[in-house]
């Protein structure tokens, strides 16, 4: 049984890894190499399991199948996502007038909780303030007072806090993004093939080729 797992496990790595270099490099997922991802699962299964390939052996090499199908579909997904938040957390830099909404934004919240009063320009609320002109005058002139005040050290303090927790929240996101992506990524000609794959890999784990179960 260890055996059968072990060999199913092989199978499936390499399986998985062929899948996602195929569907990286070409820009397509051949849905039917998941079918070939479940034999060559089973296959390896039976084979190392030799004398002792069974019903269990078989069970084991479609969970395994099946675990090969998905890690490979994924892998694919987190490497495009993996690329694009890499290229933006290179990209992404702080400026002053990033600085200085955050600092406004700050300041926004400190007026609505003292119920100061706030002038905001037409058709622009809190929600969507992104630069100067977005808020009130008050506010703003609020902000580059605290920004000014800050000694350059503080500022390049600031600026590096802000990056950092930008950067953080850019990541959730991206975990977000990549389950999102692969549950959108399932199509019924996948769920097909997936079925195939774990039909093949119980059979031929289990000894379908002739082989295992009997003394």
């Amino acid at each position: 049984m260890i055996k059968g797992v072990i060999g199913g496990v092989i199978g499936g790595v390499i399986g998985a890894a062929v899948w996602a270099a195929i569907a990286y490099y070409t820009g397509y997922e051949i849905g039917w190499i998941a079918w070939l991802v479940g034999a060559l699962v089973g296959l390896l299964t039976g084979a190392m399991a030799g004398d002792d390939a069974s019903p269990l052996t078989g069970a084991a090499a479609a969970i395994i199948a099946i675990a090969s199908i998905a890690g490979g579909k994924f892998a694919v997904i987190h490497i495009y996502v993996s690329q694009v938040s890499a290229k933006m957390h290179s990209d992404y830099q702080v400026t002053d007038e990033i600085a200085l909404v955050a600092i406004a934004e700050q300041v926004v919240e400190e007026f609505e909780k003292s119920n100061k009063p706030m002038k905001w320009p037409e058709g622009k609320t809190k929600e969507d303030a992104e630069e100067e002109a977005d808020f009130p005058k008050e506010v703003w002139t609020d902000a580059q007072a605290r920004w000014g005040a800050m000694q350059p050290a503080q500022q390049t303090t600031y600026k590096k806090d802000l990056k950092e927790n930008h950067l953080a929240k850019l990541d959730e996101a991206m975990v977000a993004i990549e389950a999102e992506a692969f549950k959108r990524s399932l199509s019924p000609l996948d769920i097909l093939f997936a079925v195939l794959a774990i039909a093949s890999a119980f059979r031929l784990g289990a000894g379908g080729l002739g082989g295992g179960g009997e003394d």
